[in-house]
């Protein structure tokens, strides 16, 4: 006479031949028996039991295994793993990350679907952490530079069109552009060839925004007059005209009030600059 393992009713099937190893214990989450429930019966299929000396109803010590361990079922899908899938695709990096391990650590202790979802989590924070790197070079790259001691541009790249100062050059936003809201121009060395320069910058007056047709006004005028004192009238041909920068009303708003003044022109041939010794500010 030998003895079979006999699972209480909620717990998962077993193999056929199945003995718990020495120190064995059901998972916390399977439904406790009922009880009296023997967890051993009678089996004449199990030979040698009975000279292993396990009574019945109790665990055995020592009793030889079939190799099979019972795990328990997956409860669905790891809520973890759910979670750092959605947030690895929408861009939640850290979050992703730190969900996306823990589904991980968790399935490991106990099975549970979700892996595949948690490792793709992983990977798309790994895939935005790259590409928001890149893109942080890239900008480093094709941002324009300039020197620590004269302010002057000294290498060739963006910049805001209101981080500019008197006395840039630049490459002058095309003609398709014309009445489009530009935010940034190519800043160059004024030794490189470019088709215009900032000769003069002032603050708007007023503490509303006059609408668009003000302060091209203010703009227009205030550029004239302030043309003769900063740009090097020798330098000056008929293929130049002067134009500006003016901020419009979401630049307003955020506290923007300066105005850049342009000599432009016609061909980017230009290899100096065309101001004065000591040019106009503000």
């Amino acid at each position: 006479m030998g003895f079979r393992f006999n699972p209480p009713p909620g717990w998962p099937p077993v193999p056929e031949g199945f003995a718990p190893q020495p120190g064995w214990l059901p998972d916390p989450d399977w439904p406790p028996a009922p009880q009296g429930w023997p967890l051993w019966v009678d089996d004449d299929t199990v030979p040698g039991a009975a000279a292993a000396g396990v009574p019945p109803g109790q665990f055995p010590r020592g009793f030889p295994a079939s190799g099979y361990q019972v795990q328990p079922a997956g409860k669905g899908t790891s809520g973890f793993a759910i979670a750092s899938f959605v947030l690895g695709l929408v861009g939640g990096v850290l979050l992703s990350v730190i969900f996306g391990i823990v589904a991980l650590v968790k399935i490991r202790r106990r099975p549970q679907r979700g892996k595949g979802l948690a490792v793709a989590g992983l990977v798309l924070s790994g895939v935005w952490i790259v590409a928001v790197a890149a893109g942080i070079a890239i900008n480093v790259a094709n941002t324009a530079h300039r020197s620590s001691t004269t302010g002057q541009v000294t290498g060739k790249g963006h910049v805001s069109v209101f981080s500019l100062r008197a006395g840039d050059c630049l490459q002058n936003p095309p003609a398709s552009q014309a009445g489009l809201r530009v935010t940034q121009v190519t800043a160059v060395p004024c030794a490189t060839a470019h088709d215009a320069q900032v000769y003069a910058q002032f603050h708007a007056t007023g503490n509303s925004h006059p609408g668009q047709a003000g302060l091209a006004r203010e703009s227009s005028h205030g550029c004239a007059a302030r043309a003769a004192a900063s740009l090097d009238k020798s330098k000056i041909t008929s293929t130049m005209q002067l134009q500006f920068i003016y901020p419009d009303a979401q630049a307003w708003a955020n506290g923007r009030r300066t105005i850049s003044c342009l000599i432009v022109d016609s061909t980017p041939d230009l290899t100096s600059s065309l101001l004065r010794a000591n040019p106009a500010g503000g």
